[in-house]
């Protein structure tokens, strides 16, 4: 039985969709749902043998293999990645404010700690929250960092500042890639066979997902409770293929989170290889 890891957000319900319905049949899998930065405690402590991981976990924890084809990206804009307030209206005017993080994901909040030292915007106080209750973040800072679901509604409730991966794509040129999915070496080596089984269904899923958007965008707002054309669009803006200029993205996010001390040190990317 193999252990899968799923993040709990509308973006990674997409990927799911076909594996979770049955309509893509698959045996011998265990799903597992959470936050983020839960999924990649858990993999680093070998509760998961598969798992969708926030990408700036990737080179902070050992031992790991990317599963090649599947990440959750975006080519620009990206929606549910916000910096929003209820009083400011730029990034600007965060320099001696209080900018509070969610603890749930940690590719974000390391995304806009570099977005900030690139644009030069000093004296940020950072303060990371537990949750991200739209309400408690926003009273305890003066901006806050939304990410997944809940980006969704505070970019209807409140102002945004930013969207992250719009200006990831104006300060660098190159998508941004939010999450891979990684094995676990020592289980891939195991059981080499069924990793490969799941990564192909895991394909299968993603592009049965891009087939049918409309039908997925409709149970996935009637799910979380959100308008199904905002969830259509949505869907539209993200990117699920982790091709070279993913790599060379992750590559380039990595380098500044080092450069500003967000990371110890980055690492290349070693992929699962089959048969």
């Amino acid at each position: 039985m193999i252990r899968l890891g799923k993040i709990g957000f509308a973006n990674c319900d997409f990927p799911y969709y076909a594996i979770e319905t049955g309509i893509i049949p698959t045996r011998g899998v265990e799903l597992i749902e959470s936050h983020p930065i839960d999924l990649a405690r858990m993999i680093a402590g070998s509760n998961l043998d598969i798992t969708p991981i926030s990408s700036i976990m990737y080179p902070q924890i050992d031992d790991l293999l990317v599963l090649p084809g599947i990440c959750i990206a975006s080519d620009d804009f990206t929606r549910s990645v916000l910096v929003c307030s209820n009083g400011i209206t730029g990034l600007e005017e965060l320099s001696g404010r209080t900018l509070c993080l969610p603890d749930l994901s940690a590719s974000s909040s390391v995304l806009v700690q570099i977005i900030l030292h690139l644009k030069g915007i000093e004296d940020v106080n950072i303060k990371t929250c537990a949750g991200q209750k739209i309400g408690e973040m926003l009273e305890v800072g003066d901006a806050a960092l939304f990410i997944g679901d809940e980006a969704l509604i505070a970019s209807h409730e409140c102002n945004v500042l930013a969207d992250l991966g719009r200006e990831w794509r104006n300060l660098t040129g190159e998508k941004m890639v939010y999450a891979v999915w990684v094995v676990r070496r020592e289980f891939a080596e195991e059981d080499h066979d069924h990793v490969e089984y799941i990564h192909s269904k895991l394909l299968e899923s993603k592009e049965y997902g891009y087939r049918h958007i409309g039908e997925i965008a409709k149970v996935i707002s009637e799910k979380k409770g959100l308008d199904e054309e905002m969830m259509r669009e949505y869907i539209h803006t993200l990117n699920y293929e982790l091709d070279e200029k993913s790599i060379e993205s992750l590559n380039t996010y990595f380098k500044y989170a080092e450069e500003c001390g967000l990371i110890e040190k980055r690492k290349s990317i070693t992929f699962f290889e089959g048969r």
